[in-house]
């Protein structure tokens, strides 16, 4: 339910904040020395750009968390019948 969805949001945030400030540390250190942009523009220079990127998203597509997350939002009423 909604409240429930709220309640464990209030409950659990310190402790994904927690367990997330590395990574957004390392994630902003990265941008800010340049690195994510000098990873992002060697990568999409590739002439297997497109094959790399779909082999990516498409082992990310094949996660058990995304796949539960596609049938959950089909199941949303005002999703219902329509494909994402």
């Amino acid at each position: 339910s909604e409240a429930t969805a709220r309640r464990g949001a209030l409950d659990w945030a310190p402790k994904f904040e927690e367990a997330n400030r590395p990574v957004f540390e390392a994630l902003y250190e990265f941008v800010k020395n340049g690195t994510e942009t000098r990873r992002a523009l060697e990568f999409g220079s590739r002439k297997t750009y497109r094959q790399d990127f779909d082999k990516e998203t498409d082992e990310i597509a094949a996660l058990e968390m995304w796949r539960v997350g596609h049938v959950v939002r089909s199941l949303r009423p005002d999703r219902a019948g329509k494909s994402i």
